[in-house]
């Protein structure tokens, strides 16, 4: 969240990263995806995009248009049109989970 005028605001990017983690390119297993996306509904939080700079909470584009809903702090927000939609920053895609594991298995062989 940011303070705007003395109200504090929630961020969103207002696209998804080319790793997001709800996408076959994220930067985690599948499984671990899973439990994230799980760990996020059960605690009525969001999850925070890797690309938000240090020290600021940007909320995963992905996971707010898939899972914001179940958020207390989503609904509340949007209910008082506290929400804030940020540019993405412009950045290189990382190499996605599977690309690495098929790297590390070929090292292996």
């Amino acid at each position: 969240m940011i303070f705007q005028k003395g109200i504090q605001m929630l961020k969103i990017y207002n696209e998804c990263c080319k790793n997001c983690l709800l996408s076959p390119d994220r930067i985690v297993s599948g499984k671990r995806a899973k439990e994230i996306v799980k760990d996020c509904v059960r605690k009525q939080t969001h999850f925070q995009c890797h690309k938000s700079p240090e020290g600021e909470d940007i909320m995963c584009k992905g996971f707010f248009d898939s899972f914001g809903h179940y958020s207390q702090m989503v609904r509340i927000a949007e209910r008082l049109k506290m929400l804030k939609y940020v540019p993405q920053p412009d950045g290189e895609k990382l190499p996605t989970y599977l690309e690495m594991s098929r790297k590390n298995k070929s090292k292996k062989v």
